[in-house]
């Protein structure tokens, strides 16, 4: 094993138990070709675990900015909605522009009223 991928699985080994336990083996091999075979079968085994387990972790990441992207955007539209409110715009004008519903823009005027906002 190359010095600079050893160090690269330090690095990871320091978040992931078995790979720490992996690394400790490897130090503990002794030029047997099967334990060395076994060693490398078990460290590619744990590559692929770490691989998914990061590939996992991005998709929840992506997963997780598109939803708050979408409420921010959500909560744009509806303040410019209380702001049309505001200024005395038509209710067909606001849904027009911001494609809210009648029942949203209703909910919108009602917490407007109550000074909710």
């Amino acid at each position: 094993m190359a010095k600079s991928e050893k160090s690269k699985l330090e690095v990871l080994a320091m978040n992931e138990q078995e790979i720490r336990e992996a690394l400790e083996e490897w130090e503990s091999l002794s030029v047997n070709p099967v334990n060395c075979y076994e060693y490398e079968m078990r460290l590619k085994w744990l590559r692929d675990q770490l691989s998914n387990l990061q590939g996992e972790r991005r998709a929840g990441w992506e997963e997780g900015l598109k939803k708050g992207l979408k409420q921010g955007r959500e909560e744009g539209v509806r303040q410019v909605a209380i702001e049309m409110l505001r200024l005395g715009l038509e209710e067909e004008v606001i849904m027009s522009v911001t494609k809210l519903t009648e029942e949203e823009l209703d909910e919108l005027k009602k917490k407007l009223s109550s000074n909710s906002f």
